[in-house]
């Protein structure tokens, strides 16, 4: 299994090559969808009965991995535990 800290290295690499500019957008596209609990879009083939992104390279991985590597990677913005709201029955 790949970490987030491999992906996140990978992808940097990807990003700073203007050559992989589309391949770069996809992967972006394909992370954001999974870490909602997508499958990354179809590949366009079939691989042990899968056909999507997820089901082909990433089988078993939980959405909070790809989450991960989007916040590392600034695709997605982390969760600011500070603007929750105050409980009512908090304190003044």
């Amino acid at each position: 299994m790949r970490t987030v800290e491999q992906m996140v290295e990978v992808y940097t690499d990807m990003g700073s090559r203007v050559s992989s500019v589309f391949m770069y957008e996809e992967v972006k596209w394909q992370y954001k969808d999974m870490a909602k609990g997508g499958d990354g879009g179809e590949l366009g083939f079939e691989s042990n009965g899968e056909t999507t992104c997820r089901g082909i390279n990433y089988k078993g991985y939980p959405d909070t991995f790809f989450k991960e590597v989007c916040y590392q990677m600034g695709w997605l913005d982390r969760p600011d535990v500070n603007t929750l709201e105050p409980y009512s029955a908090d304190p003044v």
